[in-house]
């Protein structure tokens, strides 16, 4: 195995993963400065490309990033692999710790050696403390998944983990996980009360409607997502110009999902008439409802790549200057059920979008929980690609679409078990995936202000009940020359 392979690099943040949890349910059996080692010694390990500096602040800063090729550090790779890992992989958590200790041992040389020859080969790249910043400071990078109104639990998340000083330095999210993650991405220091009484002072109908928009970008749906209409006023410049993605404080990007060209049978607006999807009257409660459960049903089939292909918005040239209230409303379009488009007069956007389904070959841009839900391995991707120049991250995921017993969920089990299967093959990107145990229905997509405090409350206490473990992957880790 490539010491710079995906599995390597994989393998070695599993190791990471089960000495920061032995160490957590075991506070004190290992003196203070062994643990130090040990987490250092992986660290080191685990050093590949990363910008100089970033690490300190949390984010990209101007300086090139350098690739670290250096055969001591590719001998000390194998060597940590072959002793360190087998120790770890102990169930005991107990005897994680006392195998991986007499394992450091084994190491400890090679360690030392790696170090002073990286830093003998890059003394004009980095210094020794940028280097180790890059090896002891961790970033925080939160993936917020979809689920309609199931996700405003992560409101209360993000103000716990603000509350204890975790602040994401990257945030990317899929459908709801897009819309309140561009809301957590705004500021660096978030003012949650007035998230909050912003969104209570939103109205259905100001959100969500029936005039008949051309399909230009989108796929239609039931209900119309008015945006821009809803929330616009909240990401505009003092200029008045719409906020872009570059202009939030915390780096986000949306996935959304590109249905392929061929892909449908029908054009957008014959797929509209097909299901009856045109008309410009409101339903009844009990039509709509109708309409949805079976535009429901229909969307199981979007889930499939072969139907839809996933686009990251923010991730290169072409989109970095996307509208954010469009990343947002494009992630959050369910297939047949919610129609986003860009129908007002922004020549900018206008061309970005209609390159944009040129390069990707796509007919529409729909929800980006069909293409990827939780999208955690697109997460790591993207820092291994520099995003936020420091490659040391710690991976949070959030996920409030799993199936539960509440009468809001038992509808959308068999969506629910689908994207489960994405969720699982996701895991291996995360070091934590809250899975909220309680949410509010995902249908229930503009809840009450009673029903968002309640969704709020589950979500502070779902963090707060892993919070300990969190903020243990966040100690700084130091180098100590013995």
């Amino acid at each position: 195995m490539s010491p710079f392979s995906l599995d390597s690099q994989l393998d070695l943040m599993r190791m990471e993963s089960r000495l920061v949890e032995a160490l957590y349910e075991h506070p004190g059996a290992m003196h203070r400065p062994r643990e130090n080692a040990l987490r250092y010694a992986l660290g080191l390990a685990r050093v590949r490309t990363f910008q100089p500096g970033a690490a300190a602040l949390g984010r990209r800063n101007q300086r090139p990033d350098v690739t670290v090729t250096n055969p001591a550090l590719e001998r000390y790779r194998r060597v940590v692999t072959e002793h360190v890992g087998p120790a770890l992989r102990a169930r005991d958590t107990k005897k994680r710790l006392l195998g991986a200790a007499k394992a450091f041992d084994r190491v400890h040389v090679d360690l030392v050696e790696a170090r002073d020859s990286v830093l003998s080969q890059y003394a004009n790249d980095f210094s020794a403390k940028e280097l180790d910043q890059e090896v002891g400071r961790k970033t925080l990078v939160n993936v917020a998944g979809g689920g309609g109104g199931a996700g405003y639990v992560y409101v209360g998340a993000w103000e716990h983990l603000q509350a204890a000083g975790l602040v994401p330095g990257y945030v990317i999210g899929s459908s709801i996980g897009a819309v309140l993650g561009l809301f957590r991405a705004l500021a660096r220091e978030g003012d949650f009360d007035e998230y909050m009484a912003f969104a209570k002072g939103l109205s259905y109908d100001e959100i969500f409607r029936v005039v008949s928009v051309r399909a230009r970008y989108g796929l239609p749906g039931v209900l119309r997502l008015f945006l821009h209409a809803a929330i616009g006023s909240r990401f505009q410049h003092a200029s008045g110009r719409n906020l872009r993605l570059s202009d939030l404080e915390i780096p986000f990007e949306s996935v959304v999902a590109g249905v392929r060209r061929g892909a449908l049978s029908e054009s957008p607006a014959e797929y509209a008439v097909s299901h009856h999807l045109p008309e410009d009257r409101r339903p009844g409660p009990l039509e709509l409802r109708a309409q949805v459960a079976s535009q429901l049903v229909r969307a199981v089939g979007f889930f499939n790549p072969r139907m839809v292909r996933e686009i990251v918005i923010g991730a290169d040239e072409l989109t970095r200057e996307f509208d954010c209230v469009d990343a947002a409303g494009f992630s959050a379009a369910v297939p047949g059920v919610l129609h986003y488009d860009v129908s007002r007069p922004d020549a900018r956007m206008h061309a970005v979008l209609s390159e944009l389904m040129r390069r990707e070959e796509v007919v529409a841009l729909v929800d980006g929980g069909v293409a990827n839900n939780v999208p955690a391995n697109t997460a790591y991707r993207r820092v291994q690609e520099g995003v936020i120049g420091t490659r040391n991250a710690f991976y949070l995921g959030f996920d409030c679409f799993h199936p539960q017993t509440s009468l809001g969920h038992l509808a959308l089990h068999p969506i629910e078990r689908i994207v489960s299967l994405q969720v699982a093959l996701n895991q291996r990107y995360l070091h934590e995936c809250i899975r909220f145990p309680r949410t509010l229905s995902p249908m229930n997509l503009l809840p009450s202000e009673s029903e968002m405090d309640r969704a709020v409350r589950w979500g502070r206490e779902a963090m707060a009940d892993r919070l300990g473990l969190v903020r243990k992957y966040f100690e700084e880790v130091r180098w100590i020359d013995d």
